[in-house]
């Protein structure tokens, strides 16, 4: 879960569609 974290923060609105889907 903190992975997804990271990963949302860095990618931004992309990484929280990722998260998402």
């Amino acid at each position: 879960m903190a992975n997804v974290v990271v990963v949302g923060s860095q990618w931004g609105d992309e990484g929280k569609g990722k998260i998402v889907d």
